[in-house]
Formats: structure tokens, sequence, C-alpha cells
């Protein structure tokens, strides 16, 4: 099995990353949401979080190559 560090992603464009972030926005969760709904769009906002930081860390790699 895998670990998730030795999986490379494509390349994640910037496009992607903002079309995300306006489908799935950084909400703080609202009173009237059950449990189940405060996990399933945390774990939704925690995917966008991600692919943030992938993005991050490509374009750095891709700055100390030059």
């Amino acid at each position: 099995m895998n670990k998730k560090e030795d999986i490379k992603l494509p390349t994640i464009s910037k496009d992607l990353l903002e079309a995300l972030d306006k489908l799935f926005p950084e909400n703080s969760p609202n009173l009237n949401w059950s449990e189940k709904e405060c996990f399933w769009f945390g774990g939704q906002r925690n995917v966008i979080r991600f692919l943030q930081e992938q993005f991050k860390r490509q374009n750095e790699t891709i700055l100390h190559k030059e």
C-alpha cells in the first residue's frame, strides 16, 4: 500500500483551485447543521485546503528548479 507522501499528483492549476474555492467556500459551521453536515462540509473544505497546499508545493518546486 502506498503512503500518501509517495503518491504524485498531476499538476494542479490555479484556475481549478479558484473554481473549487467558489464551489466549496470556507464556511463556519451553521448552528442549524446536523453533526453529519458539519463533517460533510468540513471534509469538502479539507480537500480544497489539501489541493491548495499541493499547488503551493508544486510552484515552490518549479521556482527552485530554475
